[in-house]
């Protein structure tokens, strides 16, 4: 698995041994990337459901200032951690093992800034998404804020959804990626 834009383009990460994880593929973290417009310039990022880190890594080599990871996984930590030590950001990325949906109110009490962009790439077809999405606290929203949701395309997630509401959805064969906004 490579990254697929920025200035890490072409860069390898490490990868799962098993299925436990399941990394989003590079042809539709590219395309997520093109319809967010390629740049995350100065961006905060964060990347819940995390897996290998792809997508946060992805946001780093295309400008991001700083991503928080966030996943329950200790084999999920240890690849992300190992991704950003082999490209050399570490010092652009902090790495929490929280369960999720339930995680986040504790996040939101060690972070008070607002986020660009999130990710939501949850384990398909156990309705996380959709908790993720219903529990995200306001206070990690802006207007400015890119919410993407990734779920099996047989699931439907709301257009709207608290103060979020939907303004793109893209499928790719059984992956379906949900882009909201306040």
């Amino acid at each position: 698995m490579k990254i697929t834009g920025g200035s890490l383009k072409g860069q390898r990460l490490f990868t799962p041994s098993s299925k436990e994880i399941r990394p989003l593929r590079s042809r539709i973290r590219k395309a997520l990337f093109d319809i967010l417009g390629q740049k995350c310039t100065g961006f905060k990022v964060l990347d819940l459901f995390s897996g290998t880190g792809a997508l946060g890594i992805e946001a780093l080599s295309r400008g991001a200032e700083f991503v928080i990871f966030v996943d329950s996984s200790e084999k999920s930590k240890r690849l992300v951690l190992k991704n950003l030590e082999k490209l050399g950001l570490l010092e652009k990325a902090r790495f929490y093992k929280k369960k999720l949906p339930s995680g986040l109110k504790e996040l939101s009490g060690l972070h008070s800034y607002t986020f660009d962009l999130i990710f939501i790439t949850p384990p398909y077809l156990k309705g996380l998404a959709l908790k993720t999405l219903e529990t995200l606290p306001p206070l990690f929203l802006s207007p400015e804020t890119v919410v993407v949701a990734e779920e099996h395309s047989r699931v439907e997630l709301p257009e709207m959804i608290n103060q979020l509401k939907l303004f793109k959805k893209k499928e790719y064969g059984e992956t379906a990626l949900w882009f909201y906004s306040l």
